[in-house]
């Protein structure tokens, strides 16, 4: 009877695209579990691959930071959003409800949550960034559009503005808030996220609708 050895496992040998992939998509994995205070080493060595490799891909940290933010905040953000909440051939309640359903399922997501929240406490410009591009081409258009379909023009004065925006961001957090409920907390939420939010908007475009000329110069 002869000896046999197990057959050696056969080793995969990743194209340059797949491997730069692996390095992306386990960097966001150490980010969601550990904050931004990962090293590179850590990863290459989680990854099996040397550091010197790694920064073939990524010269520094930094870059693939960057490549984070844009995997999982930029990818995720649809165009279309942008759109539809101009679009006045919609009424306003309809535009809302459809971008919210949209935007909410988008960020129901555990890695998605984890890797805001983290990067608000390790490294904040992350974070910021994105909040930057909510208030850019969400927060100030939905106010306008409120304020438009009502016939009103919003005051100017730097307080009135910032309460706009306060008005705006708080009940677009609400959302957000729904994912800390899920993956932060570890709390069920309901299914019927469509319903959650034909709710919300209604109370919240009645209140608005109410209260806005407070936020003109009438």
């Amino acid at each position: 009877m002869t000896n046999s050895k197990p057959a050696d496992k056969e080793k995969k040998y990743l194209s340059a695209d797949e491997r730069e992939k692996l390095i992306v998509d386990t960097a966001i994995m150490f980010v969601s579990k550990k904050g931004f205070k990962f090293t590179t080493r850590e990863l290459a060595e989680s990854i099996g691959m040397t550091q010197p490799l790694l920064y073939r891909y990524f010269k520094n940290k930094q870059k693939l930071i960057d490549r984070i933010f844009d995997e999982v905040f930029l990818r995720r953000w649809n165009p279309d959003w942008e759109v539809l909440i101009r679009n006045r051939e919609i009424p306003l309640r309809e535009r809302l409800k459809r971008y919210l359903t949209d935007y909410t399922k988008s960020i129901l997501d555990e890695e998605w949550i984890r890797v805001f929240l983290v990067s608000a406490f390790d490294d904040p410009i992350i974070s910021q960034k994105y909040i930057a591009i909510l208030h850019e081409k969400i927060f100030s258009v939905l106010i306008e559009e409120i304020a438009t379909e009502n016939g009103l023009k919003l005051s100017q004065h730097p307080d009135k503005k910032n309460l706009a925006t306060e008005l705006i961001w708080g009940f677009h957090s609400s959302f957000f808030y729904l994912g800390v409920r899920k993956y932060i907390y570890r709390l069920p939420i309901p299914k019927n996220i469509e319903a959650i939010v034909d709710m919300r908007v209604d109370v919240f475009l009645d209140g608005a609708i109410a209260n806005i000329h407070h936020l003109t110069d009438q």
